[in-house]
């Protein structure tokens, strides 16, 4: 990357890039072994409901959807069982992993996405956001049942390891994930984030992207493609993507771990599509989607694969945390939306 490209990009990070505070030397040693270990105990410690079995450091901090809670509370005190998927992003050089797991939670399936802080080898923070996996959508029935679509095992595009050579900085990571979330942010079509061809988007383990449409209905964003359905101006209601967090890198497999809030502000009622069709936006109030999402970028440098666990949660509400690099949005420096 030439300095002058790299400056740029720092600046559009800011002072937090990667971590802020956070160096190499706060994980103090813990590798990815490492850190897949502590997850490992963690999980093992929220089936026996006893925070005291994880390697928990003095005052750490655990938030569930953005609620603080002391433990053990809320999915501490309900889960009975994990099922075998997991997605984990492991980043030794900031001492940070999240993970995506598929759990039962009194006998109900619930999708969890948590990111955890390790100093020492021991957590100091714990953020999750548990979906609980029913048929609804921003907080009302949907008109479809939730299909899951996970199975056992992540994509293998997540697993790959990178070459060498094909491998991207955090910092070039941080901005092509970045495409996406801006490109998202009151689309027009114009801006279409950089997909790879194959790009594939599950959100809370169903098919958001190419899904065939059902037959006689009229297609809608999930039965485009990922780029298609950003040319088009899908998400134009999507009027604020703030609290964009960098949280884990993992530069081998091309991952990036992240946290952000969807705000939308109800004043979009419908929009044209490029195709000339008119969207109707649905929601008559003004609601958000708190998100953890992962995304997997290829050897040429595209967006391949799109992860997410998320939930309704209400409007304007922020994270609770501000670990992690923050990126802009445009869009809440223009409405002066304060976002830590």
């Amino acid at each position: 990357m030439k300095t002058s490209s790299r400056v740029a990009l720092l600046a559009l990070l800011g002072p937090a890039v990667i971590g802020g505070s956070a160096t190499a030397a706060d994980s103090k040693g813990c590798d990815q072994a490492c850190l897949t270990g502590v997850v490992d105990t963690y999980m093992t410690a929220m089936l026996a409901h006893d925070p005291a079995k994880a390697k928990l450091a003095k005052g750490a901090r655990y938030t569930e959807n953005g609620v603080e809670l002391p433990l053990p509370n809320g999915l501490w005190r309900t889960l009975g069982s994990f099922e075998t998927y997991r997605l984990l992003v492991a980043d030794p050089k900031e001492g940070s992993v999240g993970f995506f797991v598929k759990a039962i939670e009194n006998g109900a399936p619930v999708l969890v996405g948590t990111r955890l802080k390790v100093v020492d080898k021991q957590i100091t923070e714990i953020e999750s956001v548990a979906s609980r996996l029913a048929a609804t959508i921003g907080g009302g029935p949907s008109s479809q049942p939730r299909v899951d679509q996970l199975g056992d095992t992540p994509r293998k595009q997540f697993l790959d390891t990178l070459p060498e050579n094909k491998r991207r900085t955090r910092e070039q990571l941080a901005s092509i994930v970045n495409t996406y979330f801006t490109g998202i942010e009151n689309n027009t079509g114009d801006k279409p984030p950089l997909f790879a061809p194959d790009c594939f988007r599950l959100e809370n383990g169903s098919q958001t992207t190419g899904k065939p449409a059902a037959p006689g209905a009229e297609p809608n964003s999930a039965n485009f493609s990922c780029i298609e359905a950003f040319r088009l101006g899908y998400y134009h209601e999507d009027t604020r993507l703030r609290n964009r967090r960098i949280l884990a890198v993992d530069e081998s497999r091309g991952l990036v771990y992240t946290g952000v809030f969807f705000d939308h502000d109800a004043v979009v009622r419908s929009y044209k599509l490029k195709d000339g069709r008119t969207q109707t936006v649905r929601n008559t109030a003004p609601w958000t989607w708190m998100i953890q999402e992962i995304f997997e970028v290829n050897a040429d440098g595209l967006i391949s694969q799109v992860e997410a666990v998320l939930l309704s949660v209400p409007y304007g509400m922020r994270p609770g945390w501000s670990t992690g690099a923050h990126l802009t949005s445009p869009a809440a420096v223009h409405d002066g939306f304060k976002e830590y």
